[in-house]
């Protein structure tokens, strides 16, 4: 048996135990009564379709304001007790555990901290109060939504209630210095085009905002190297590797997904989650039975479909099937997986 098995946690998360089976984010794992399905209460398996749309589909509660302000959550509720944490207005969700409490409400979600806050609650969960008055339900996108997994570092795009395609991406990769780096997790709206941006000489185009300065854009490139050159940024995706921001690949799917079919097609409020990778949790592998692909005369990977985008020459498509589990023998040892198709990386 292949399994690829998560590290020891970042150091800048909070303390946590391995959650029974890992599968849930750390929170409570039933809903509360009359609760619809969210984030907070959902299975991180992406195999089950049912439950990951129903988990996109839901309504969200945001807190009211500008899509560029943030709210302080409160220990207490009043306006002078400790800040624990901050909540970005209009895109982020936050999880409600009380009923109003004098024109307060207790919530749960991870602090949208960033570098130039005082509140040192880097993507940490935190629990505390708001005001009552600005929450407020969005139902978001119901044609489209999307799930990005910092354990697997890949995006998963949902359509009509089920899976459509993968793609591979780069979350926030911390350090000592730059613990601010790390993705939020939790659940989000896709709420505003940002376009084009640079950041030194790294140039990010086609982006979404979904957490006041978290945005999903396409895979950078380097200007100072001439014509735009990916291959210093996209050799990262399924890494760790951004400021905070999520990277996506712009080589296209066998289902001609990349960032640019996400910008073109994106709507206001699409719903995009993103797992954290808490202990416990590992990447599922799937059946050796399954089916993959790959070109017998001189291919070096195998596919997730019997076309892709990266056989440039169509004599040689269509590909030529084979079963995940011959991928261990000697004869096909050496094919490694597509980075456009992106097909499994683990079996039993």
């Amino acid at each position: 048996m292949k399994k690829v098995f998560l590290g020891a946690l970042l150091w800048l998360l909070i303390a946590a135990t391995a959650l029974g089976e890992g599968v849930y984010t750390p929170s409570q794992k039933e809903a509360r009564e009359g609760e619809t399905a969210n984030y907070w209460v959902t299975p991180m398996d992406i195999t089950n379709e049912s439950a990951v749309w129903a988990m996109l589909t839901a309504p969200i509660t945001v807190l009211k304001g500008n899509q560029k302000k943030q709210v302080s959550l409160r220990a207490k509720p009043s306006s002078k007790a400790d800040i624990v944490g901050e909540i970005t207005c209009a895109s982020q969700s936050v999880h409600v555990l009380s009923d109003d409490e004098g024109g307060w409400t207790k919530v749960e979600c991870y602090s949208s901290s960033f570098h130039d806050s005082k509140v040192e609650k880097w993507n940490q969960l935190v629990e505390g109060y708001v005001e009552t008055k600005l929450l407020t339900t969005v139902k978001p996108n119901q044609h489209m939504g999307l799930v990005v997994d910092k354990l697997t570092q890949r995006m998963y795009v949902f359509i009509e209630g089920k899976l459509f395609s993968t793609l591979r991406v780069s979350t926030g990769l911390p350090n000592k210095k730059q613990p601010y780096n790390e993705t939020r997790s939790g659940e989000f709206l896709l709420v505003s085009k940002v376009g084009t941006f640079s950041d030194g000489n790294m140039v990010c185009e086609k982006a979404i905002r979904f957490n006041f300065g978290d945005l999903i854009h396409q895979v950078p490139y380097n200007r100072s190297r001439g014509d735009k050159v990916f291959d210093s940024f996209e050799k990262n995706l399924g890494s760790r590797a951004s400021h905070g921001c999520i990277r996506v690949q712009r080589k296209r799917t066998p289902e001609g997904v990349n960032m640019s079919w996400l910008y073109k097609n994106y709507k206001k409020n699409t719903k995009i989650v993103i797992w954290e990778d808490w202990p416990g949790r590992e990447i599922a592998p799937v059946s050796g039975s399954t089916v993959v692909y790959y070109n017998p005369k001189g291919g070096v990977n195998y596919h997730s479909a019997e076309t892709c985008y990266s056989v440039t020459n169509q004599r040689q498509l269509p590909l030529t099937p084979i079963t995940m589990d011959r991928l261990g023998t000697k004869e096909f040892s050496k094919l490694t997986p597509c980075v456009w198709c992106n097909p499994p990386e683990t079996w039993e």
